[in-house]
Formats: C-alpha cells, structure tokens, sequence
C-alpha cells in the first residue's frame, strides 16, 4: 500500500498536471479564435474552452474537495457537468455567472450540429470571451496563474463584413420568424440564465459585449440579455466615428463651454468601467487591495462625485426603472489615495 506522503506527492503531480493542461486548452482556444481562416472556428473553439475548465475544476475538486471522487473504478473520471455542480455549490453565489456561462457553452457543444443553418458566432464569442475572462480569475484565485502576465492578448474585432454586437444580434434573432427551433430554445437558455442571475442581484453576465471602438469593452446586463431577446423589432447596424473624450470634468457653471454630450457618448467614452471592472483594475493595480468594509466605503464616497461616478438607467424614460452604476478612469486616482501601487504577488 502506497504511504500517505507519497499519496499526497501523486495528488499534488496530478493537480499540477491539470491545472498546466488546463491553461494549455484555454491558451489553443484563443489561439485558433484569433486566426484569420479556420473552418468550424466555434466548434472548435468551444470544445477547447470547455475542455480547459473540466480540467481546471478538476485540479480545484482535487485541492479543495479532498471527499469528491475524481477517478471512478473503470477508470473514467467524473463528467463536466457534476465538476460544475461540486465547484458551483462549493463556491456558492460567486460563482453563479461562472455556472451558467459555462452551461450555455457546454450545450451549444452538445448541439452545435443541430444550428448549421444558423450563424451564431457572434453570441459564441461573447460567450466566449466572458468565459475566458472568467477562467482567468478562477486560475488566478485557485491556482495563482496569472495568465494575463504570460501572454498580452488583444482580441479585435476586424473583418470583412459590418460588425454587430451580440445584442444587436439576439435582438435581430428573436425579432426572426423563421428562425430556427433549436435557436430559439438555444436564446430561451440564455434569456433564462440571466433573468436566474438578474433575481439574485448579479450584474456580472454570460456574455460579454464588444464594438469597434479602441476606447473600452462593456460588460451587458442581463437585463439587456433580456430586453434583447424579448425584443420584436429587427435593430439596425450602424459605425460612427466620433471625437473620443476619454475624460471630462462636469460642471453646473453656467459660463463654461458647452459641449453636447450624447448619453451614448457619456457611457462609451467618459464613464466606462463597470464596478466590477474597477475592482478588477484596483487588484492589478495595487498590492494592498482587498475587495473589503473599507472599500465599500471609499467607493459609496466616490459615487457622491459627478465626475468618477454616474447612474445608467436601463430605460431613459423611467426613472424608477433598472439602473447601473458606471465609473471613468479617474476612479483609479482616487483610489490610489487610499491604496499602495504595484502588483499583487
């Protein structure tokens, strides 16, 4: 019988394997999205990534879940989705985007045959994209891989076609009649997943949102996954080209220059960092950072000032309705009064 040290020295070869096959996985995933010519690119694509998160959740089961059975007696390990559920319910409400992001994933894998006659590369990638984001955190967090310090990569959206966003593209799909069954019950999926997280008061979505704009990259709602999917009407496509203010100061002061600001351009170019987008950028940022009272406080304080601070209403003409807070780069500013820059190790 195998001595206990050398148990634990197997335990920790096999955790150290996955988590170094998982990054592998995620890293071909990026890699083959990013080429300019590859057939089946989201079949591919989504088959890696979920492959890349069964083996992180697995080196996480192995390192936390010591009672969880990994390898059966056949031989086989445990399935996707009971990893997800042991994570899930270990991690709790945290981890809840993680959870449903990756179940839409997981199903359009199983699917993807039966949507052949429907291109939905758009909403794929965003979720990808939220997803790769997420697996980050989750190997930063469990693991302390910092994958954003091993490779700088910059997903642009460039084509040979107009590009549209993934509301616009759900808008569109559920506004078709003749769209497909298994689309609609692929968008019901994903209108359900955030209609669960928009009820337990999680901004964070399934889906990120992306545009041609080299001034920031917005998290949407799931309200706006939502209202999109509910939506009747086909949207339009448009790019514009504007003069990008990437910070301003506002003022009352009747003798200033006057200065039309569009809501759209406010949101896309002065106020653009979600919360979690600031807590994200105070980690990196600082060393002594910790999402705790005392940050709370600072940020309650923040949000009193006009130019770090500003409310989005999901609908401008009810005030009373859905609303999210959005912050400018100068919160980062403030907030090094408070914190010591430089990164964590």
């Amino acid at each position: 019988m195998a001595s206990a040290s050398a148990t634990k020295v197997a335990k920790a070869s096999l955790e150290k394997a996955l988590v170094s096959n998982a990054r592998s996985a995620m890293f071909a995933a990026v890699e083959i999205h990013n080429k300019p010519i590859f057939e089946y690119r989201y079949e591919v694509c989504t088959l890696l990534a979920i492959n890349a998160w069964e083996l992180a959740l697995k080196a996480y089961i192995a390192e936390e879940l010591k009672s969880v059975r990994l390898i059966k007696n056949d031989g086989t390990t445990k399935p996707f989705l009971e990893c997800l559920a042991c994570v899930s319910s270990n991690l709790g409400k945290s981890f809840e985007p993680q959870r449903h992001n990756l179940e839409i994933l997981y199903e359009y894998r199983n699917k993807v045959a039966h949507f052949y006659q429907d291109d939905l590369g758009i909403v794929v990638l965003g979720l990808l994209k939220a997803s790769v984001f997420f697996f980050s955190e989750f190997m930063d967090k469990h693991f302390g891989e910092k994958l954003y310090e091993m490779a700088n990569l910059i997903l642009l959206p460039i084509g040979f076609t107009k590009p549209m966003s993934p509301l616009d593209f759900l808008s569109n799909q559920s506004a078709a009649k003749e769209c497909s069954a298994e689309v609609k019950a692929f968008l019901e999926s994903i209108k359900k997943s955030s209609e669960s997280l928009q009820k337990q008061g999680i901004d964070d979505s399934i889906i990120v949102n992306y545009s041609i704009g080299l001034v920031n990259e917005s998290r949407i709602k799931n309200a706006d996954l939502t209202a999109a999917i509910n939506n009747a009407l086909p949207q339009g496509n448009a790019i514009a080209v504007y003069n990008v203010i990437s910070s301003a100061n506002l003022t009352n002061d009747p003798s200033a220059k006057l200065i039309r600001l569009s809501e759209e351009s406010i949101f896309n170019d002065i106020f653009t960092d979600s919360y979690y987008d600031v807590v994200k950028a105070a980690r990196e940022r600082f060393s002594d950072f910790v999402q705790n009272a005392h940050f709370n406080n600072v940020m309650r304080e923040l949000k009193k000032n006009p130019n770090i601070a500003r409310m989005r209403l999901l609908n401008p003409r009810n005030p009373k309705g859905g609303h999210q807070m959005f912050y400018s780069k100068g919160v980062l500013d403030e907030l090094s009064k408070h914190y010591k820059p430089g990164k964590v190790n």
